[in-house]
């Protein structure tokens, strides 16, 4: 999805994301700042990229999966800088979703033709803007059944209560694992097949 969109889809994701993190880190300046940031940046991406200009052009000598991965792995800075939280797992995090990331750039047009009959199953049966929708619920539906064992701490998330108020600590394998099927689950909800490589 793209152009004016994908504005209001991103904008979306930002929210989330600043909402998820208000719940682990309860931090206004961080979501008035970084999420009002990301919003503007969406806005004014036209005026921004030719400011940037000169450093696009300079990137677009880097190799196209190269360049694809980076772009990828941005986001996950978050993961390993503040998603840490109560667990300490921003590390194991950010190498599932680093690990998620190689696999779609580097085996991408293979994995296009073995999941074709399935790509157009999904996308008989589901909506994009469903996909789009399913992609982060189901993310956090993983996170919470991998790492807690249950769903009975999803309330937490919307000012509920639980009967674990903190993350399982020295639990990164678990918080690797969430991260994988997450991330696995997403690429088959929203990947497009026969995306192009170049």
């Amino acid at each position: 999805m793209s152009g004016r969109r994908g504005i209001p889809v991103f904008i979306g994701y930002v929210v989330l994301l600043a909402w998820l993190d208000w719940i682990i880190h309860r931090s206004v300046v961080f979501v008035i700042v970084v999420g009002g940031g990301l919003v503007a940046a969406a806005v004014l991406r036209y005026r921004i990229a030719e400011r940037l200009q000169p450093l696009l052009d300079r990137l677009k000598e880097i190799p196209v999966p190269v360049r694809r991965l980076l772009i990828s792995l941005t986001p996950l800075v978050y993961f390993l800088l503040r998603g840490q939280g109560t667990s300490g797992a921003g590390f194991a995090v950010t190498a599932a979703g680093a690990l998620v990331a190689s696999a779609v750039v580097f085996l991408g047009p293979k994995m296009d033709a073995t999941l074709a009959a399935f790509f157009a199953t999904r996308d008989r049966l589901l909506a994009r803007w469903l996909r789009v929708l399913l992609a982060p619920v189901f993310g956090i539906l993983v996170a919470f059944l991998v790492v807690h064992g249950s769903l009975a701490d999803l309330p937490a998330l919307f000012g509920g209560t639980t009967e674990s108020p903190q993350s399982p600590m020295d639990e990164s394998g678990r918080f690797f694992l969430a991260t994988l099927l997450a991330g696995t689950g997403t690429v088959l909800l929203l990947r497009e097949g026969g995306e192009k490589t170049r």
